[in-house]
């Protein structure tokens, strides 16, 4: 059986900002990412429900309410807002498609060989 994982974003809202919450963190799920001192992003198997008993932390998987993200910090909201864009879907146009798939043009020939004898 292969295990589903999701990501999260976990706040601390209050507490122990030196770090050691980040210990705490790290019994209940995996740390991917830290932006210290509040911010964590963290994979949790999908199948049991999120483990919030770190004290004084916060947990989204998805949608971050507004009163939420008005809270942060510059870095800490460019850091959000980028694992945001992570998660949506890309559209990338002719993606899988042969080089030479009708409507598509062949790349460009250099214009000097790539390597002189």
């Amino acid at each position: 059986m292969v295990q589903e994982f999701v990501e999260a974003l976990v706040v601390l809202e209050q507490g122990d900002v030196s770090g050691g919450w980040l210990e705490e963190l790290r019994q209940h799920a995996v740390v991917l990412q830290w932006l210290p001192p509040r911010i964590a992003i963290v994979l949790v198997q999908s199948d049991v429900a999120l483990p919030r008993d770190v004290p004084g932390t916060r947990w989204y998987p998805g949608e971050i309410p507004a009163e939420e993200v008005a809270g942060f910090t510059p870095p800490e909201r460019l850091f959000v807002d980028a694992w945001l864009s992570r998660r949506e879907g890309k559209v990338r146009p002719g993606n899988g498609l042969p080089w030479d798939a009708s409507g598509r043009e062949p790349p460009d020939w250099p214009d000097e060989p790539a390597h002189k004898p």
